[in-house]
């Protein structure tokens, strides 16, 4: 049975913990939603702290709104810079295809995309997590394998101090790209795409000085390939698709990096780069976000090209509608729930997330001046009517896939 007590005018449920693994964005903007709603939590994280994982930076409008209702936007806001405008863009032309979210206004309390790295967001979730008695979070535990009953998921643990075993009645697998439940479970990705490896470069340099016109997030194609060029506070974030044929240890070295940068910005001086990163993603999607008593959510779900910077973002949307569907299941609604929970993000993930980052993906790799100038054509006709704008960025910001999906059963 399951015994409740009150508690600052909530209801707070005395049955087993819910478990999440992977303390990310995704995990623990989940967290947030379940403490805030009174049920007992615990974080499980491999790692002996939070992962600087800088690779995910952009925050979208719709993200943006989800977290103002939980006290995050400001804090993060503050933590990162404000983009109300972006643009594609011609290297060395006076061609810019410039779009500004102020036209979504209406739609959004947040017109504007913030940059600023995730592991800003998930310090000021644990900053105020830690502070509720329903929290925890045990750092260096490892699940090492896992079983999935009817009633409830057995999890065995390693740590520093040995072996452990905790059980939960759901699982919430929030632990990346490289899952160890989606492992234990034997499940694996399908509508794989071929691989894409980004590089990104963080450079203390004042592009702002050297590129005319540029503006705080650009997406440029060069004569034979593209970049991305984003500014987070005073440094930028310099983003590009390597050699294919070069080993990406040699790609990613000093000297390689210093000569793309050369050949597309001369300088007299090396650039100062103060973080080099590099990672590979193949793009797929679980067959379904439920597997008994363990739910996924955001990469250990499914995983997008970087382009549009929807992965994170898509993620935390998984959280929000996983935690919407669970707590009715935790009060005692039947858990089908759980299964039209998995419905909605996958058919939100294929046809909404992974429809737009393959596009812009595609957009990104042309190199055939025929198929580039109809691209170019394309986004100079939406840019230049005003409800094909705030279609198009409406579709970005993901403000219609949220839209959409209260409407799938």
């Amino acid at each position: 049975m399951t015994l409740s007590v009150k508690s600052e005018n909530r209801t707070i449920q005395r049955h087993p913990p819910i478990v999440i693994a992977g303390a990310g964005p995704v995990g623990l903007y989940a967290a947030v939603l379940l403490v805030n709603a009174g049920h007992r939590v615990i974080v499980l994280e491999k790692n002996h702290d939070l992962p600087l994982d800088m690779r995910a930076s952009t925050f979208h409008p719709s993200t943006l709104d989800l977290l103002g209702a939980c006290g995050l936007a400001d804090p993060l806001i503050f933590r990162g810079s404000i983009m109300q405008g972006w643009q594609y863009m011609i290297h060395g032309t006076k061609n810019h295809a410039v779009f500004d979210l102020e036209c979504i206004r209406d739609a959004t309390d947040h017109p504007f995309r913030l940059i600023c790295e995730q592991y800003h967001f998930s310090n000021l979730a644990v900053e105020q997590l830690v502070r509720n008695p329903l929290f925890e979070i045990r750092f260096g535990h490892e699940i090492v394998s896992l079983e999935n009953r009817q009633d409830r998921a057995l999890l065995r643990l390693q740590t520093s101090t040995g072996e452990q075993e905790i059980e939960t009645p759901w699982l919430i697998a929030a632990d990346g790209g490289h899952s160890t439940v989606r492992g234990q479970l034997g499940l694996s990705f399908e509508h794989q795409s071929p691989p894409v490896t980004s590089i990104s470069l963080v450079l203390n340099h004042p592009f702002e000085n050297d590129v005319p016109g540029i503006l705080g997030v650009n997406f440029v194609w060069t004569q034979n390939g593209f970049y991305s060029l984003r500014q987070i506070r005073d440094l930028w974030r310099f983003s590009y698709q390597p050699d294919p044929d070069l080993p990406i240890g040699e790609a990613v070295s000093e000297a390689a990096t210093q000569s793309y940068l050369q050949a597309l910005f001369p300088s007299l001086e090396p650039y100062e780069i103060q973080h080099r990163l590099h990672y590979t993603i193949q793009p797929g999607c679980l067959s379904s976000f439920r597997q008994g008593r363990v739910l996924f959510a955001g990469d250990a779900a499914h995983l997008e090209s970087p382009a549009g910077g929807l992965g994170m973002n898509s993620g935390m949307h998984d959280a929000h509608c996983l935690v919407e569907h669970l707590l009715p299941v935790l009060d005692g609604a039947d858990d089908d729930l759980l299964d039209r929970y998995s419905r909605r993000r996958r058919t939100i993930a294929i046809e909404e997330v992974q429809r737009l980052s393959a596009r812009e993906e595609r957009w990104r790799r042309e190199t055939s001046p025929v198929k580039r100038a109809a691209i170019w054509q394309e986004l100079l006709e939406i840019v230049s009517d005003d409800a094909k704008t705030r279609e198009f960025l409406l579709d970005l910001s993901l403000i219609r896939s949220r839209q959409r999906e209260a409407d799938i059963d």
